[in-house]
């Protein structure tokens, strides 16, 4: 009885199938219920946001991360448009960087001064949104599903959200606001 006994247990621990085993001892990835082969990965909620609820709202919204401005991001702000902006718009922001010419000539739309009159009417959001965006041309691209004519990257793909806040910080410094 005993034997028959043990080898029903030790038969529990057999594998039935190729790649399974009845009693898992290591999980493993793959073999996991909440993960899928090819699966992207989950989206969570931006670094520093609070999810909440209105009154009378039914979905859930997440605010969005604001980074205050003070001498330190303008400065680290200064260090980022150094080393992503001002060869194109120039080291005063007028839009005469390095680039200018050779943009002119092969994309036929020459870097924004980011302090005129428009940029500087931009909210921050608006700022932090043509950033993101690759400036305001390809922002309004995006938007409507098209492809961006602008030689501007999509910082969004380059940058976090805090270091293109300090470079509207930044930018703001430079139009005297």
């Amino acid at each position: 009885m005993a034997v028959l006994l043990l080898g029903v247990i030790a038969s529990g621990c057999l594998p039935w199938g190729r790649g399974t085993s009845q009693v898992e001892i290591f999980s493993e990835m793959h073999y996991s219920q909440s993960y899928r082969s090819q699966e992207p990965p989950r989206l969570y909620p931006a670094q520093g946001s609070v999810p909440f609820l209105l009154v009378g709202q039914d979905t859930l919204e997440v605010t969005e991360f604001v980074l205050a401005k003070t001498q330190a991001t303008v400065s680290q702000g200064s260090d980022l448009y150094g080393v992503n902006c001002a060869v194109c718009h120039g080291a005063s922001g007028k839009g005469d960087g390095p680039l200018r010419e050779f943009l002119i000539k092969y994309q036929s739309i020459p870097p924004a001064d980011i302090t005129g009159p428009a940029t500087s009417a931009a909210s921050d959001a608006d700022l932090l949104s043509f950033i993101g965006g690759g400036g305001r041309i390809g922002f309004f691209s995006m938007r409507a599903g098209a492809p961006s004519p602008s030689a501007m990257p999509i910082f969004n793909k380059l940058l976090t959200k805090e270091e293109q806040w300090k470079l509207v910080h930044y930018l703001r410094d430079l139009q005297g606001q």
